[in-house]
């Protein structure tokens, strides 16, 4: 029994936890009624502990397994043990630094978002930004992260091809690059984010840094360069200096 929890726990960690979405209900005179099913649209994404539940037999049945009756505090053990293993890797995983694309479900108004989690010690936060361009990154990396005191200091790195449908096919092979800083206080768990493009194939701007972005090894001075438009820009991030961010000389000129 042991064995099957385990295995079952292996299949269903990885997949993506969804809310699940509720038949609506169509209200009458005297009774209520669930509308049928609408065959033409496809099935809900189900759950870790759906799919879970959806392998086990049901109370009083034989199990296949075993061969043996299903007790209803057989069946529940089985499901709290899943339960607690799956909190147990959520919460490692929102230990995690990543960055990864949240897209929206179908038939909602929600807008396509980048998602960055940033973790320190036993704490972590989430922030998600609309953005439909910059997909599905290739690369993220944490450039710098320090803490002093309550607050800690990340310099992330974001890097993906372009991936926009409306862009009439001329960025297929395009790069969009981005910088993000955050001034994160790990006691309220509250930051404040800057973001600069220093590519883009959608927005025209030109990545012209000498050396690798990503490369960087926090031995001095991060100098950032590039083009948009008809003007250059540069942006310095100091190690030894970190509370001053991102620092530009056109602030103003936008993401």
């Amino acid at each position: 029994m042991i064995k099957r929890i385990f295995i079952v726990l292996f299949i269903f960690c990885v997949g993506n936890l969804a809310a699940q979405t509720k038949k609506p209900v169509v209200k009458t005179k005297g009774k209520t009624e669930v509308a049928p099913k609408d065959t033409t649209a496809p099935d809900p994404e189900l759950s870790p502990m759906e799919k879970l539940e959806l392998t086990l037999p049901l109370e009083n049945e034989i199990d296949p397994m075993t061969g043996k009756k299903v007790f209803y505090k057989d069946r529940k053990r089985i499901i709290d043990s899943f339960r607690t293993a799956l909190i147990i890797e959520l919460k490692k995983l929102s230990m995690n630094f990543y960055v990864k694309t949240k897209h929206a479900r179908p038939k909602s108004t929600d807008k396509v978002q980048l998602c960055i989690n940033i973790a320190n010690k036993d704490t972590n936060l989430l922030y998600c930004v609309n953005d439909s361009i910059c997909k599905d990154p290739e690369v993220s990396k944490v450039l710098f992260q320090e803490s002093k005191g309550d607050t800690t200091y990340v310099l992330i790195y974001v890097d993906a091809f372009s991936k926009s449908k409306s862009d009439g096919g001329l960025c297929n092979a395009g790069k969009e690059t981005k910088l993000f800083f955050a001034r994160w206080n790990t006691k309220t768990n509250q930051a404040k984010w800057k973001q600069k493009t220093i590519a883009s194939c959608i927005k025209g701007v030109t990545n012209m840094t000498k050396e690798p972005v990503a490369d960087w090894n926090k031995s001095g001075i991060l100098t950032v360069s590039y083009h948009r438009g008809s003007n250059f820009y540069d942006i310095k991030f100091d190690p030894q200096h970190p509370e001053l961010g991102m620092q530009s000389g056109k602030d103003s000129e936008g993401k």
